[in-house]
């Protein structure tokens, strides 16, 4: 039972290339995303997006033991659900707090290898 609890270590999947590049696209996405964010001084539309696609590719890295990089995306999900009455004053720390979890995530990225090429 230990395992249903979603605690225990996960031993790591081997990523398909087709995954790798949803990963890479939806990273690219949720970067893009986190800049139209701060840009537009928090958009509601926007904020939601940011959240659901952050929170989303954690979930995608939790099923592949990407332990760290769940963490990194699970942290930006929470710093996206901010209010906007919240954010505003902040948004210059949000800029660096984002552009930093961004340089993380993308050090953290698994990367094609010759075993996936065909």
């Amino acid at each position: 039972m230990a395992g249903m609890s979603g605690s225990a270590p996960r031993e790591r999947q081997p990523f398909s290339g087709a995954t790798l590049s949803l990963m890479a696209v939806a990273f690219s996405e949720l970067r893009a995303d986190l800049r139209r964010l701060l840009d537009s001084n928090w958009d509601e539309s926007v904020r939601r997006r940011a959240e659901e696609l952050s929170g989303a590719l954690a979930m995608v890295c939790q099923r592949h033991g990407l332990d760290t990089l769940r963490t990194l995306l699970r942290s930006t999900s929470h710093l996206t659900r901010l209010s906007r009455c919240d954010a505003i004053p902040l948004l210059p720390a949000l800029r660096e707090k984002f552009e930093s979890l961004i340089h993380e995530i993308e050090a953290g990225l698994p990367k094609r290898s010759n075993r996936f090429k065909g």
